[in-house]
C-alpha cells in the first residue's frame, strides 16, 4: 500500500491504526486472510513492535481483527464482527456512505423507540410525565434540542425496562447528536419537534399507550420527509466525529 495513501496520523499508534484500517477497507488486507507478521508490518508502517501490538489489541476489540495466541492475526469481515462504534470511521473511510448510515440511524432511533415508549408508558405513565419536567424551559436552539430529544429517548427504555436499549443509543450517541443538530438547526423542525413532545407527554398523563403510539407514527412520517430533503444537502464537515 502506498505510504501516500494513508489519512494523516498525528502519532506513531495513529498512523499504524490507520494504515491497517485503510488496507482493510480497500482489500488490500482482505476479510478471512492473515496480517504480516509483526516484526514486517511494523517495518514497513515505520512504528515500533510494542506500539503495533498495543494497535492490534484495539483494532481486535472494535471488531476489525481476529487475534489468537500462537496463530497468525486474521481479517474479520467487519459488518459480521465489528459495532456501531465503528460507524465514525467508515464514514471517514467513504463518504458515500453517509445516506444510508444517517437513514439507519435515524430509523433505528424512531422504530426501537415506537416500541418502548408505549410499554414505559403502559408501565410507569407517571415516571414518563417526569421526563418532560424541562421542556417548558428548553432553549431555542439545535444544540439544546439535541441534547433533550437524546436523553428523553435514552431514560424511556430505563422506564420500559429495557436497558439494552440504552447502550444501543449510547454506542452512536455521537452520530445521533451530529444528525440531530442538523436537522434542529432549522427553527420549523424545532417548532414540529416541540408539538410532537407535547402531544406525547399528553400521551402519558392520559396513560394511553396507543395515543403514544400514533403520535410517534406522525412524528416519524412527518420527520422522515423532513429528513429524505436535508440528507441531499449535508456539509463536508458532517460524520467528523
Amino acid at each position: 500500500m502506498d505510504q501516500n495513501d494513508i489519512l494523516k496520523a498525528q502519532s506513531p499508534a495513529g498512523l499504524a491504526e490507520e494504515y491497517i484500517v485503510k488496507s482493510i477497507w480497500n482489500n488490500h488486507f482482505p476479510a478471512g486472510s492473515d496480517l504480516p507478521a509483526e516484526r514486517e508490518l511494523a517495518e514497513r508502517i515505520g512504528v515500533t513492535r510494542t506500539t503495533l501490538r498495543e494497535v492490534l489489541q484495539r483494532l481486535a476489540r472494535e471488531g476489525w481483527l481476529n487475534i489468537q495466541h500462537g496463530k497468525p492475526t486474521r481479517v474479520n469481515n467487519i459488518w459480521e464482527t465489528a459495532g456501531p462504534n465503528i460507524i465514525g470511521t467508515i464514514i471517514k473511510l467513504d463518504k458515500n456512505y453517509l445516506p444510508v448510515i444517517i437513514a439507519n440511524v435515524v430509523s433505528l432511533r424512531t422504530r426501537m423507540a415506537e416500541a418502548y415508549i408505549p410499554e414505559a408508558i403502559h408501565l410507569v405513565p407517571d415516571e414518563c410525565v417526569k421526563l418532560f419536567s424541562g421542556l417548558d424551559e428548553l432553549e431555542n436552539t439545535a444544540e439544546a434540542y439535541a441534547a433533550f430529544d437524546y436523553q428523553l429517548f435514552r431514560q424511556f427504555t430505563f422506564l420500559a425496562n429495557k436497558p439494552v436499549y440504552a447502550l444501543i443509543l449510547n454506542s452512536f450517541k455521537a452520530m445521533y447528536h451530529q444528525v440531530a443538530e442538523i436537522f434542529f438547526a432549522d427553527a420549523n423542525n424545532r417548532l414540529l419537534t416541540l408539538s410532537f413532545y407535547r402531544s406525547l407527554l399528553a400521551a402519558c398523563i392520559a396513560k394511553d399507550s396507543e395515543k403514544a403510539t400514533a403520535c410517534m407514527a406522525k412524528n416519524r412520517q412527518s420527520s422522515g420527509e423532513i429528513w429524505r430533503k436535508l440528507s441531499a444537502n449535508l456539509p463536508d464537515s458532517f460524520g467528523e466525529l
